[in-house]
């Protein structure tokens, strides 16, 4: 056994002097990893020498070679000192997205930190990085950089990488003179291990510059999705299209950063005490287009100490269902105004606030008096995930009663419904071999309309949708329903102006409609 293992460690040796000897054209070479020591550029089953550990590739390799690496766990720490592009076995394929099955994956595991970069310009794109748990001196993040320390500059890109389970996700940090630095196409979660940064998706310590953090999920953080809190000369920093998934303090955080924009990002549901914070020092921060739903505050600008912000504007933003305020402005966070204008904030009325009698959206608290909210956006703007204006309730009442057809027999309700308030009864029973029996409990929203299009030769005929919470006897808890009817004439089971129409779903799966074949509907207005 000894043998062999002399024997391939001289086959090692052999492979990488081949390599270096014929580095000498400026030609970039393929190098090919697989935890067996065997594949090709093309077949990770070929039975061709390969290097089992990417560690053995990068000393290998020359700058700008690619080293392409085969499914397997790697429990090794890569320290990447050269410019080169390293693929994983996921290279390319959307990291939030793909189907993730273990065997697929190159699997970077280290506990003192599985990867730094400490090269300019490289690449790393298709890899599941994690297990980074032990502190200071080792490199906390499973991704870290910091150009200073290694008297280079950065320009990174990092694509389609799985990070996971490590203290923090990424150290991201580049200068201004390095070309840019891409953070995209990512699935960066649960990064909660203790330690200094635990609990963030990417931190900045060390200074970040012309730098884009796009279309990534950051997903279960304890602290943050992004902060970027190291001061100096930190700016041009671009953080968009990122959906920050909601149940967990998942935000975007600034402090000491300039001339940058927080754009076309998704939340729903941030527990954070704000999902866009600036907590001071901030300068020229553009908060565009951004989706900020059902959180504590949709924007917090304070200062803990830092300096005052300034040149903040927000715009077009979608702001909705937030419990504390849409926008705060705590007492000395911003000098000078802060341009708020052009916002959605969950109502055609606006913001709630003093300075905007009959306001019933989110609450701007502004305690220096320095937003400036109006005019603002009286419908939501076309953003995904920004649920369109409800439709106003209508005042009058429907009423109804009688029978339609299902699959394999007949149901019969009945319904009482008035507004406003919207409140009223409805029974329905599904008489056929289903045995469904429907039950409201409350009447969320009545919307009367005409003419109604189920009514062909009625053109006054009326149609009205009603929804609430009822019981369901096949289902467990609450559920719930909605109801639409069209009141086409009188008796509601005339073919002469077309009978009228009933149809119910609910939120357990169940749905049925017909035209009455007995009965009727009536809707007033």
């Amino acid at each position: 056994m000894e043998h062999r293992k002399i024997q391939w460690q001289m086959c090692l040796v052999t492979v990488a002097a081949l390599l270096a000897l014929t580095a000498a054209p400026a030609v970039a070479a393929i190098l090919v990893v697989d935890d067996d020591g065997l594949a090709s550029a093309t077949d990770c089953n070929a039975a061709t020498l390969a290097f089992p550990t990417i560690t053995l590739a990068v000393a290998a390799a020359s700058p700008s070679d690619t080293i392409k690496v085969c499914p397997g766990l790697y429990a090794e720490q890569v320290s990447i000192n050269k410019t080169l592009t390293l693929q994983g076995a996921q290279a390319t394929v959307d990291a939030r997205t793909r189907v993730t099955l273990p065997a697929d994956e190159s699997i970077i595991d280290h506990p003192c930190g599985p990867v730094q970069i400490t090269a300019d310009n490289v690449t790393l794109d298709g890899f599941t990085v994690q297990g980074s748990t032990l502190s200071d001196p080792c490199f906390l993040a499973g991704i870290w950089t910091n150009p200073g320390s290694s008297g280079t500059q950065g320009g990174h890109q990092i694509k389609n990488n799985i990070v996971q389970n490590n203290i923090s996700g990424i150290e991201l940090d580049s200068t201004c003179a390095a070309n840019p630095t891409l953070v995209q196409f990512n699935l960066i979660q649960n990064n909660n291990n203790p330690g200094p940064g635990a609990g963030n998706g990417i931190q900045t310590n060390f200074g970040l510059c012309n730098a884009d953090i796009d279309s990534n999920k950051f997903s279960g953080h304890t602290n943050s999705s992004v902060l970027v809190s190291s001061g100096g000369d930190d700016q041009q920093i671009t953080i968009s299209n990122n959906e920050l998934v909601g149940g967990t303090l998942e935000r975007i955080i600034f402090g000491s950063v300039d001339n940058s924009a927080i754009v076309g990002n998704t939340s729903i549901g941030s527990t954070s005490s704000g999902t866009i914070r600036l907590f001071g020092g901030n300068n020229n921060i553009a908060i565009d287009s951004n989706v900020l739903r059902n959180g504590m505050r949709g924007i917090r600008v304070d200062d803990v100490g830092i300096a005052p912000n300034t040149g903040v504007t927000a715009s077009t933003n979608c702001i909705q269902g937030n419990t504390v305020a849409g926008l705060e402005a705590e007492t000395g966070g911003h000098t000078g105004t802060l341009n708020a204008q052009s916002n959605w904030w969950g109502s055609a009325t606006g913001p709630t606030n003093v300075n905007n009698p009959g306001g019933t959206g989110d609450a701007v608290v502004d305690s220096d008096g320095v937003v400036d909210f109006t005019p603002f956006l009286t419908s939501p703007p076309p953003l995904p995930s920004c649920p369109a204006a409800p439709t106003p309730n209508t005042p009058g009442k429907v009423t109804g009663g009688g029978k339609i057809s299902v699959v394999g027999g007949q149901a019969t309700f009945s319904f009482a419904v008035t507004c406003c308030d919207p409140k009223g009864s409805l029974e329905y029973n599904d008489q056929s071999a289903a045995n469904v029996r429907i039950k409201a409990t409350s009447i969320s929203t009545l919307v009367i309309s005409s003419p109604s299009s189920a009514c062909p030769t009625n053109p006054t005929g009326n149609h009205a949708k009603f929804t609430g919470m009822a019981t369901q006897s096949n289902a467990i808890g609450s559920v719930t329903f909605t109801v639409d009817v069209d009141d086409c004439g009188e008796p509601g089971s005339s073919k002469a102006g077309g009978p009228d129409m009933f149809s119910i779903s609910t939120s357990a799966g169940y749905t049925a409609s017909g035209p009455l074949i007995g009965g009727n509907v009536q809707i007033r207005k």
